[in-house]
């Protein structure tokens, strides 16, 4: 069963707070998160270029070490080779030992400089040094040779020899020391860069929890709009009840239940009783806490498996599932009615509330969910026809008035829907032929039968009652209109037709003066038509709505003067401010002089009476100059302009203004 839903507010500047308040944490963790990331990805582009070029730098010192290795191994070699030889004085096989290790090292310290490996100035001293001791070498084997003694020259080998062994070994050490420094500096890096990688990784655990949270605070949040957003597309704002789309998916759901499980079920629509005088006298407030009150009501006295839903305006639907024949869901349709004929407190007065219910069964009285809607209708406006109560729907209800039932549901609902517009068609003051006020016309733009002239359907509104809301809306339209065209600096007075039944309405003078308030427009630019009629009809009430609304500024006309039985009589009892005389007498009064005499005595009649006459139905100039011959005030008709739409009338104007003869439009 259906509640009213009841949602606690917070302060848009809360709530405006907390948005920012989330999305800069967001921001933060992301950004964060994204700046860790790049730590991490440099401080990995490091390691891995430090390790290349540590393991660079060991291969070379290796290399640099292995050479300057194999010079001191060859050194030692040509060393040996020279005391070998000297030991022996000379002979052939030490000759050639000598002579083969000679020079030996030369390819190593080439290598040395070729590749940069060791002090140049120290390689050269080590290049010059070696060269001197390969002199001496290869002068001593030359004195050798000869037979001379070569003492002196084995001392100068052996000081030649000591320093050249010494400075190879020196930059063996050096190199050996210099790579020890070079890996204890990448270690270094590498225990720094391995304390950035962990606490970097540390932060952005740390953030991708923020973020992982954010993301799932998101999630939450998107479910919630996406829930919320379903809810309001499928329920009233105003009273937590399903809306016409529900009612709709219901529908369809309960069809599918009831063709599976073969078990009938009833839909009601309720429509609430002068639910408008509420409005007009209580406020538009009080309106809706009856509306509130109302849904309560139901929602309480159906039961569970019950669906209810309110479809726009004063009216409600209702699906009962186990209601297994017509009787017994009229029989509930009665418990609803009667639980909402209670009283209830609104504004400190205690208000009626009464409805007329239509019953349609399924699968008796529709065989789908359209069908089955437009039975119920006809069953309620059925029952308001009775002056309320519960009516089930009978195929009776529809012989011989099929289409102008539904077109009463069709009008209804075209009301609610906004489908009423408003045409104007210009009055101008016949001495200046300068625009001095519009009729306001209602047409009904129809969906599928195109635009709909007040003949079509306005007698059918008048007969169901409404026509109360055709008139608001009008009035309201009217207003809207007027005070648009103050903004432009077009102050043109319009006027409105009411229904006999608002003469008999003792709440229509303060509807009026309400909707003057809301636009904000003058009384004296409202000017409300009535026919003769129309006053005739109840003739004590109308002269009191009537005199509330004088007294309110607002301008009274009688149209269609001269085809009513009583004019005199009305003129004298409740006098008006204008008389606007039938087309039909003015069409042709060029041509027929009991027309033209007709005329000319309504407009001496107005004039001596001091009200302002006008002239409807003017469709040639002749007949615009022979009532400006007459003395007549004003005067409309198709010579001047057809009823056009706000937009057009505004050009119209506009063009009036400026000098533009007035021409048929």
């Amino acid at each position: 069963m259906n509640t009213i839903a009841s949602t606690g507010r917070t302060g848009p500047r809360t709530r405006w707070g907390r948005l920012l308040a989330r999305r800069a944490t967001a921001r933060s963790a992301v950004a964060g998160t994204a700046v860790g990331i790049v730590t991490l990805a440099v401080s990995a582009v490091l390691a891995a270029n430090g390790t290349a070029e540590a393991t660079q730098e060991v291969r070379r010192a290796q290399e640099v070490t292995r050479v300057l290795n194999d010079v001191s191994v060859r050194l030692n070699a040509q060393d040996a080779a020279l005391r070998e030889y000297l030991a022996t004085g000379g002979t052939e096989y030490r000759s050639e030992q000598l002579a083969g290790v000679l020079d030996s090292a030369r390819g190593g310290l080439d290598w040395l400089q070729a590749n940069g490996a060791v002090d140049r100035f120290e390689l050269d001293a080590i290049r010059g040094a070696y060269a001197n001791y390969n002199r001496i070498v290869v002068e001593i084997m030359t004195q050798t040779e000869r037979g001379a003694k070569v003492q002196g020259y084995s001392e100068l080998a052996a000081l030649a020899f000591a320093p050249l062994r010494d400075e190879v070994l020196a930059n063996v050490r050096r190199n050996q020391e210099a790579l020890a420094g070079y890996l204890a500096a990448v270690d270094k890096q590498a225990v720094t860069l391995q304390l950035v990688a962990e606490v970097t990784i540390l932060i952005v655990s740390v953030l991708f929890a923020v973020c992982a949270l954010v993301l799932v605070g998101y999630q939450r949040r998107a479910e919630r709009q996406v829930a919320r957003r379903l809810h309001e597309a499928t329920h009233d704002s105003l009273t937590g009840l399903g809306n016409r789309a529900m009612l709709h998916d219901e529908l369809d759901a309960a069809i599918r239940h009831s063709e599976e499980a073969g078990e009938p079920f009833s839909l009601l629509l309720l429509d609430l009783d002068r639910f408008k005088e509420v409005n007009d006298t209580l406020g538009h407030h009080a309106g809706d806490d009856l509306l509130v009150e109302v849904a309560r009501r139901l929602d309480q006295g159906c039961r569970s498996g019950d669906v209810v839903v309110r479809l726009g305006g004063d009216e409600f639907a209702l699906i009962l599932p186990t209601t297994p024949d017509q009787p017994e869901a009229v029989e509930a349709g009665r418990r609803i009615l009667e639980a909402l004929r209670q009283p209830i407190q609104l504004s400190g007065l205690t208000v009626d509330i009464d409805a007329s219910i239509g019953v349609a069964m399924y699968p008796a009285d529709g065989a789908d969910a359209a069908e089955l809607l437009q039975h119920a209708d006809v069953a309620m406006y059925a029952a308001k026809r009775r002056h309320g109560g519960v009516t089930g729907y009978d195929a009776s209800l529809d012989e011989g008035d099929a289409s102008r039932l539904t077109l009463q549901s069709e009008l209804r609902h075209g009301i609610e829907r906004g489908e009423l517009v408003v045409f104007y068609q210009p009055k101008v003051d016949v001495a200046t032929r300068m625009p001095c006020g519009a009729e306001a016309l209602v047409r009904w733009q129809h969906p599928t039968r195109g635009l709909l002239a007040p003949d079509a359907f306005i007698p059918l509104a008048e007969e169901t009652g409404l026509i109360d809301l055709v008139t608001a809306e009008v009035l309201d339209q009217a207003l809207a209109q007027i005070a648009r065209w103050a903004e432009l600096d077009h102050e043109l007075p319009v006027s409105v037709n009411i229904p006999a039944r608002s003469l008999s309405d003792d709440t229509f003078p303060a509807t009026v003066a309400a909707a003057l308030e809301r636009h904000r427009v003058r009384p004296e630019l409202l000017t409300l038509e009535i026919t003769e009629s129309a006053v005739i009809a109840d003739m004590m009430r109308a002269g009191e709505v009537l005199g509330e609304l004088r007294e309110q500024g607002v301008n009274i006309s009688i149209d269609d003067f001269g085809t009513g039985y009583s004019s005199i009589a009305h003129l004298r009892d409740m006098p008006p401010h204008e008389l606007k005389i039938d087309r039909s007498f003015v069409m042709k009064m060029c041509e027929n002089s009991r027309d033209e005499t007709i005329v000319r005595a309504v407009v001496d009649l107005a004039r001596n009476l001091r009200l302002r006459v006008v002239a409807e139905g003017v469709e040639t100039e002749s007949a615009l100059r022979a009532l400006d011959e007459l003395g007549c005030h004003e005067a409309q008709g198709y010579h001047i302009s057809r009823p056009l739409p706000a937009a057009d009338l505004t050009a119209w104007l506009a063009g009036a203004g400026s000098g533009m003869a007035i021409s048929a439009v």
